[in-house]
């Protein structure tokens, strides 16, 4: 029964989840083997039960296997969790992005047995900050070459007597067009035009021989074929008092008209990404004051939109992550380092929410700070989900105390302090006397309600600075802290006993039953250890036994 509802729970945990989800198996040689694979990878990575049991590199490319293990390695060595991006195929043959994250879990000998790596698809998310980000650079790039063509590239002048014929023409047009002075000689200047224009230019071109001026736009054809966008003005060529020629002033707009083009089109896209995407856009200037927020704002966060503008970048963060929050927008100032920070923020119906923000520097050609474009998302679930894990990671998923792993965790810190401040403890050992005979008699079902409500019994019994936890079966382990005699230890172990012999009654069974305890106390004259604590206590939980149980030993 105890294993069918851990697989229970495993289903809803891991195939419950919408992300993908990997157990890998870590064996005694170092390698790491396919475990358990959830829906969300057949479906969205298209692998299957096949890859189970195999290693990294039986399944995946050299490349992508050896990048993998280092990670995983990595998760091992640093006993951490471990966050990176990586990409990966869809079933479509399209490459996707992903945010692993890789928990390892050890066992009682701290020893990494697998690592669960739970991977996100933000493969539309890179898609909106990447957009987001060459839309800005695209509009910086824009403005400064914009400005510097207006500031630097000099205007083409060419001479056209009446009958136009050019007669003379600066080295900008020969920069522009390619054409030299000896191509240009003897030519008429609608050589130079493209053919759809010519009209539009000999209209121009007579009334400006009539001393009316005018700007037009053309378009010029180079040497080599290409079309050449030209803001023009006819100006009349006057000697004594008479219109002998035109001076055509032809400023040459091609690279202006496609960076307009850029300009625009990057504006739109910037604009179609920030009110259709659902991640929250923020830009802040040098100073840190927020000028623009995303429309996302009032679907996120419930918040208006307009209560960020001119407000430091913090605003409606929890006070605990402003510090760390303004130390790393600074660090990334100062680096030109993407700035990445996990913070709490305020949700107006949901109180405070986890949030993760990347955020890109933005210099001018100067290299002077000048704002900072940044995007963030609610990572809430992805909270809950590791919460999840770590609490299955270190809980009995029966009884829902503590398992051997977190003891193992409270029993090195009893140690630890027993070294440095001499507080003293006691571990015990119990279990249910004739707990076959109880699952003979009602059944598992019984007999696994009967661990849960021993563990209840027990736990009304101790104290809050105690830990209960179950090793597996009926047997259970407590550790007492802060004990100075052995009589109160003894007093404790009575106290469990009274109370596991009251008649149970659980569904329609009743039944009495007792416990044996065995009870593992410091020693003074030799090193006390994991080991000799847990062997004392199994020893003395032995002798108990053999007493005919219902009863408690003693071991230091």
């Amino acid at each position: 029964m105890i294993i069918q509802k851990e697989k229970f729970l495993n289903n809803v945990l891991f195939n419950g989840i919408q992300d993908m989800v990997y157990i890998m198996e870590v064996t005694k040689d170092g390698n790491f083997v396919y475990h358990f694979i959830n829906l969300a990878v057949k479906k969205l990575a298209g692998l299957t039960d096949v890859i189970i049991g195999k290693t990294l590199h039986e399944v995946l490319d050299v490349e992508k296997a050896d990048f993998l293990f280092g990670k995983y390695q990595e998760a091992v060595l640093t006993k951490d969790c471990i966050i990176y991006d990586d990409l990966f195929p869809s079933p479509l043959g399209e490459t996707r992005y992903g945010e692993n994250v890789l928990t390892p879990l050890f066992d009682d000998d701290n020893r990494c047995t697998h690592i669960v790596a739970v991977v996100k698809d933000i493969t539309e998310r890179r898609i909106a900050e990447e957009a987001a980000e060459d839309a800005h650079e695209m509009l910086l790039e824009g403005k400064q070459r914009y400005q510097s063509l207006f500031d630097y590239n000099l205007d083409t002048v060419i001479a056209i007597d009446q009958q136009g014929m050019i007669i003379a023409a600066n080295h900008s047009l020969e920069l522009a067009t390619g054409y030299t002075q000896e191509d240009l000689q003897g030519i008429h200047y609608t050589s130079l035009v493209k053919p759809e224009d010519v009209p539009e230019v000999e209209a121009y071109f007579e009334i400006a021989i009539n001393g009316i001026l005018e700007e037009f736009s053309i378009r010029m054809r180079s040497k080599q074929g290409k079309h050449i966008e030209m803001i023009v003005k006819f100006t009349p060529i006057i000697v004594n008092e008479e219109t002998v020629g035109i001076y055509a002033i032809c400023k040459d707009m091609t690279e202006q008209i496609k960076i307009q083009h850029k300009y625009t089109e990057s504006k739109n896209k910037f604009e179609i990404i920030a009110e259709n995407s659902g991640d929250l856009i923020t830009m802040l200037d040098q100073h840190g004051k927020i000028t623009y927020v995303s429309p996302s704002y009032q679907d996120v966060l419930h918040a208006e939109p307009s209560e960020y503008i001119g407000q430091d970048f913090y605003h409606n963060v929890h006070p605990d992550d402003i510090p760390p929050l303004i130390e790393s927008f600074e660090q990334s100032k100062t680096s030109g380092k993407a700035w990445v920070a996990q913070f709490r923020q305020k949700h107006q119906k949901l109180g405070w929410i986890w949030s993760e923000l990347r955020g890109s520097p933005v210099y001018n050609h100067e290299k002077t700070f000048k704002q900072m474009v940044v995007l963030s998302r609610d990572i809430s679930l992805r909270k809950n989900y590791e919460d999840k894990l770590k609490y299955f990671a270190y809980h009995d998923t029966l009884t829902g105390i503590p398992n051997r792993r977190f003891f193992n965790i409270k029993l090195k810190e009893a140690l630890d302090d027993h070294e440095s401040t001499g507080e003293r403890f006691a571990i015990i050992i119990m279990d249910l006397d004739h707990f076959k005979s109880i699952n003979d008699t009602f059944g598992h079902d019984i007999g696994d309600k009967a661990i849960s409500e021993f563990s209840l019994r027990v736990g009304k019994r101790i104290r809050s600075v105690d830990t209960l936890a179950r090793l597996g079966g009926d047997e259970f382990v407590l550790l007492l802290r802060g004990v100075e005699t052995k009589e109160q230890v003894i007093k404790v172990a009575d106290s469990i006993i009274e109370a596991v012999q009251k008649p149970w009654q659980i569904d329609d069974a009743k039944f009495v039953t007792t416990t044996s305890i065995g009870i593992s106390l410091l020693n003074k004259d030799q090193p006390n250890t994991f080991e000799s604590l847990y062997k004392n206590a199994d020893q003395a939980l032995y002798e108990a036994k053999n007493a005919g149980g219902n009863q408690y030993s003693i071991k230091m």
